[in-house]
């Protein structure tokens, strides 16, 4: 989870005008006030599962990156999400998201982020690898930044589960299906 929101910090640092050509390290604090979620929906209802806003402990994380032409390269850069931390509102819920994401044999999502290409002061796409139950896929999806007393990230990724080669669970002899399109949506806030 740590390395997660490290590459938020860095694009603060190229709008600061530091300009870079080998790996640096920087230090973030995660805020509590961050949220995490994975939306869908079914043919009869919408489904939306939160991380645990509690694994958000203000505590200091590490990035590594490269600064290169208003673009963040980033090394060793994954964090960790625990499947066990989402929260879908209902037992039952929670239970079918874990078999969907085969959590009992694969308890935990990585993020590997790659790099963040800055276009303008509030704007920039980051490139992110996703590793869950076991499958890896990149995707590219822009991000949006705003500036105040601390910095805000938000953004949000569409993805198909069957890039996973995940099958959703079917309840009550079929009658309810999940589509496979889902959404993780981010509203990430971090101090530097």
């Amino acid at each position: 989870m740590r390395t997660y929101f490290l590459f938020f910090f860095t694009i603060f640092l190229s709008f600061s005008g530091l300009t870079q050509t080998s790996l640096e390290t920087r230090e973030i604090v995660i805020l509590p006030n961050s949220s995490l979620s994975i939306t869908g929906t079914t043919n009869i209802n919408e489904f939306e599962c939160n991380f645990n806003p509690l694994y958000f402990k203000n505590e200091s994380f590490k990035v590594h990156y490269i600064d290169k032409e208003r673009a963040l390269i980033f090394k060793n850069s994954i964090l960790t999400l625990e499947n066990k931390n989402f929260d879908c509102g209902h037992r039952k819920i929670n239970k079918d998201f874990h078999d969907l994401l085969k959590t009992e044999k694969y308890p935990e999502i990585f993020l590997k982020i790659k790099k963040i290409d800055l276009h303008q002061e509030e704007d920039a796409t980051v490139t992110l690898s996703f590793t869950i139950a076991g499958i890896e896929n990149d995707y590219r999806f822009p991000i949006e930044i705003t500036w105040k007393n601390e910095i805000r990230f938000v953004g949000k990724l569409e993805l198909n589960i069957k890039d996973f080669n995940l099958q959703a669970p079917s309840k009550i002899f079929g009658l309810i299906v999940i589509d496979e399109e889902i959404e993780i949506n981010f509203d990430l806030n971090i101090k530097t």
